[in-house]
């Protein structure tokens, strides 16, 4: 089973990205499952637990949440509990906000505790959300799994595999990295700690997927990247 573990559907300006196209890329590339979650420009989970009723063996819901919405918390547990999603897709830089704030992070992570759910999140090497900021929530929150998607890039991706060799709960994902990027995560990190994802419909799936299997021909690691790792973390 393939399953990718970051795409975005819904309104944003100038766009409209459906569900059944999205489907049609999964379809076209041979992926089994999709995490969705809304555009950040425009947050929808309603559209989103939408599509994860129409199409519930295809699709992985997550939540978008602004940390400063006053009612931030409360959409994330709504999220939780009556649309059953699978975890909270962060992005520090577009919502203005350090990642190791804790005074604004921290209940969105004790909901993520409280529903055993996972916490997914833009890690490139730019001031709000370098790695070693989601590392610290990821260290102080060791039974809420935290994954870092773009492994780092461009600047911290060596440190980025550290980290997700020396935390437990620490996971790095493909979307937006180069090819010696995964090749580094495969080799220090290990294919274990390691997860798929396109960043569709920005990030082709099957270039993705193709860039991936350049980096590694051991069927047994590429399964657990392309989707063991996602099945055992999610708990599907």
């Amino acid at each position: 089973m393939i399953v990718d573990m970051l795409t975005h559907i819904g309104m944003r300006k100038g766009e409209n990205y459906q569900v059944e196209s999205l489907l049609e890329l999964m379809d076209e590339a041979g992926i089994d499952k999709c995490m969705i979650c809304s555009q950040l420009e425009t947050i929808d989970n309603g559209y989103i637990f939408d599509c994860t009723k129409r199409y519930p063996d295809r699709t992985l819901g997550f939540a978008v949440i602004n940390p400063w919405d006053i009612e931030g918390e409360d959409e994330l547990e709504r999220c939780f509990r009556d649309y059953h999603f699978h975890g909270l897709k962060m992005n520090a830089i577009r919502f203005g906000y350090s990642a190791d704030r804790h005074s604004v992070l921290d209940p969105y992570f004790e909901l993520c505790r409280k529903y055993k759910k996972c916490v997914v999140a833009h890690g490139q090497s730019d001031m709000f959300s370098i790695p070693d900021k989601w590392a610290e929530m990821a260290k102080t929150y060791p039974d809420v799994t935290v994954v870092l998607f773009h492994i780092g890039v461009p600047m911290m991706v060596e440190h980025s595999c550290q980290l997700a060799k020396e935390i437990p709960n620490f996971y790095l994902s493909t979307s937006g990295a180069y090819v010696p990027a995964m090749k580094t995560a495969y080799e220090i990190a290990g294919p274990e700690k390691i997860l798929f994802s396109s960043d569709a419909p920005f990030g082709s799936p099957v270039q993705e997927l193709a860039k991936l299997k350049y980096v590694c021909n051991n069927p047994l690691h590429l399964d657990m990247m392309l989707g063991e790792n996602a099945k055992r973390l999610l708990r599907l």
